[in-house]
């Protein structure tokens, strides 16, 4: 695997999850998405891009010598460490975290179950870097109508004019991810901005893409198939 010690962009890959949602008998990152896991499709990726110079993965224990030998098959040659993830997102940052060198000037942070990032996207979250924001993640507007529901019963319409939903990769500062991650273990980090948002950190918000879909159910894994 590659050493990474003249680096300055890092990203993580956060491969941990159990996919339990998908009935697989494996974790979700080695569920079968075409010819081959889907781990191998969004390393692949990230390893391929112009943009990164060293890749961390985090995936579950016991499969890390699995994710070791995909790197070696794919020949993902940024690959520095592969390290086991924790039973939370947030867990598996921050063990992954811990293998960026403090050289390291920029961090992206990308979920394994949106395997079909691209360069176009990483240009669009590390750019703005540059002009002084903390943070940078990709986003797309709301197409549908929200509502706020107690009990069965909607209570409010929400205005969704400037309402998104929020994407990975996503790019930070070193020392601004570092500092989110100081501290205690959140009780609530569904993604790493909204930790750097809670110490006051300014994230900047860029188009995200369809096709950066989450893969969470059966259905959702042969719609990205589909897009292979």
């Amino acid at each position: 695997m590659s050493e990474g010690n003249d680096s300055t962009t890092w990203a993580i890959l956060v491969a941990a999850g159990s996919g339990a949602r998908l009935g697989a008998e494996r974790p979700k990152a080695f569920v079968a998405l075409g010819d081959r896991v889907l781990l191998a499709e969004s390393l692949e990726r990230l390893d391929s891009s112009e943009w990164i110079d060293a890749v961390v993965v985090a995936v579950p224990a016991g499969w890390e010598d699995a994710a070791i030998a995909l790197a070696e098959e794919i020949v993902a040659s940024k690959v520095a460490a592969v390290v086991t993830g924790g039973e939370t997102r947030a867990k598996s940052v921050r063990s992954a975290l811990e293998q960026v060198p403090d050289e390291a000037l920029v961090v992206i942070v990308h979920d394994a179950a949106r395997p079909l990032v691209d360069d176009a996207v990483i240009e669009r979250v590390v750019l703005p870097l540059g002009e002084g924001y903390d943070g940078v993640v990709p986003a797309l507007p709301l197409a549908d109508t929200v509502k706020r529901v107690e009990g069965g019963l909607v209570v409010e319409t929400v205005d969704r004019a400037d309402l998104v939903t929020v994407q990975t990769p996503q790019a930070f500062t070193a020392s601004a991810l570092r500092a989110a991650y100081a501290g205690d273990e959140p009780v609530v980090a569904t993604d790493c901005a909204s930790l750097v948002e809670a110490r006051g950190g300014r994230v900047r918000v860029v188009e995200g893409h369809v096709r950066l879909l989450k893969i969470t159910t059966r259905a959702d894994l042969a719609l990205v198939t589909s897009w292979l």
